[in-house]
């Protein structure tokens, strides 16, 4: 299981953004300011985050944020239960208008941010630079997730 794409219009100060990820160890890096933190809010926004107006970028009349990842095989029975159907790619995808309406879709299935939340759990760990101090507690730990590792610099 992997993030493929990770895909932005109208977030916070992104015009727009396609990104493809590839298999492996994914790291992001830059200097202050250059973005990092917008990529990991998006992130959490499809993952079930909070959405909150400011996401969406000024002048903008909504934030659009989609997330494509691989179909981990224990989540396929999940998927089935909830009536998404899936193709070999997991879709996930949140709206925040600017009046603070957001809608989610799993595959392009109407979704709750709760049902989001419960994929993320199984799909991404977003570790920041103090996030090691969880690593000590072994319920913390897990195999088989996608890593993301924020560069404090």
């Amino acid at each position: 299981m992997a993030l493929r794409r990770l895909t932005l219009k109208d977030f916070a100060i992104v015009d727009s953004l396609d990104l493809e990820f590839e298999l492996g160890f994914s790291v992001l890096t830059g200097e202050t300011g250059a973005g990092k933190s917008i990529l990991i809010d998006a992130l959490q926004l499809v993952l079930g985050g909070r959405a909150e107006t400011t996401m969406v970028r000024e002048g903008a009349h909504k934030a659009d944020a989609c997330a494509e990842f691989d179909i981990p095989m224990d989540m396929r029975d999940w998927l089935n239960q909830a009536g998404i159907e899936t193709d070999g790619s997991l879709l996930l995808r949140r709206t925040i208008d600017n009046q603070a309406r957001n809608r989610a879709w799993i595959n392009g299935t109407p979704a709750t941010a709760a049902q989001l939340k419960q994929l993320g759990e199984f799909l991404l760990d977003i570790h920041g630079q103090h996030a090691w101090q969880g690593l000590m507690q072994p319920q913390a730990v897990r195999v088989g997730k996608e890593t993301f590792w924020i560069d404090p610099s």
